[in-house]
């Protein structure tokens, strides 16, 4: 009879990055425990440290991945709305999962130009997957041309960029949120071109 083998398979890389995410939620992005985040991927700081030059690396990493997921749910949009106000819409969902996230909260707690200098820097991989998630909204066949899909990805995430990493205080309410969201929507009908008066962008509730 063979022995049992002691051997351990590594921890997929989503949970690596799921348990670097709790981390950064818990202590944030510069302070991220790397014993924790390790501990509650089930492995070693060893593994971590083989496969990553520095912390900063990894936690680089994770919130990149978990960037892209966030805006793949937010392009998931069942919503009657069609063209431009679609677009809107999925811009909304996405700057409201973000400015909500819990990495977001520790991150404007602890560091709070860390994100926007990512997110907005024109060099960065988060600005990078952002732009190019912004660019595959529009429809196809579109009335912009292509110096307008040069320029209006960036408008728009100027634009987006304060109501999703600027979580509000703690504890916030539905009335709040839907504040916030009807702001940004009315915001983004006028960068794109959409009509006042369009039922998507109903005048904000009084402060």
């Amino acid at each position: 009879m063979r022995p049992r083998s002691s051997y351990k398979a590594p921890p997929s890389l989503g949970l690596i990055y799921s348990a670097v995410l709790q981390s950064v939620a818990e202590h944030g992005p510069r302070k991220m425990n790397l014993a924790l985040a390790a501990r509650l991927a089930d492995t070693d700081r060893q593994l971590l440290y083989r496969n990553w030059p520095d912390r900063n690396a990894l936690v680089r990493e994770s919130v990149e991945s978990e960037l892209q997921r966030v805006l793949f749910i937010a392009s998931d949009l069942c919503s009657e709305q069609e063209g431009l106000c679609r677009v809107a819409e999925k811009i909304v969902r996405a700057a409201r999962m973000l400015r909500e996230h819990p990495v977001t909260r520790a991150t404007a707690r602890t560091d709070p130009d860390l994100l926007r200098g990512a997110l907005l820097g024109g060099d960065t991989q988060m600005h990078g997957w952002a732009r190019y998630w912004l660019v595959g909204l529009f429809p196809r066949p579109s009335a912009w041309t292509p110096q307008h899909l040069r320029l209006l990805p960036d408008i728009l995430l100027g634009v987006a960029a304060p109501f999703a990493l600027t979580p509000p205080e703690e504890p916030h309410t539905d009335s709040e949120r839907s504040q916030l969201d009807t702001r940004l929507r009315i915001t983004l009908h006028l960068c794109l071109g959409i009509a006042p008066d369009c039922p998507c962008a109903p005048t904000p509730p009084p402060p």
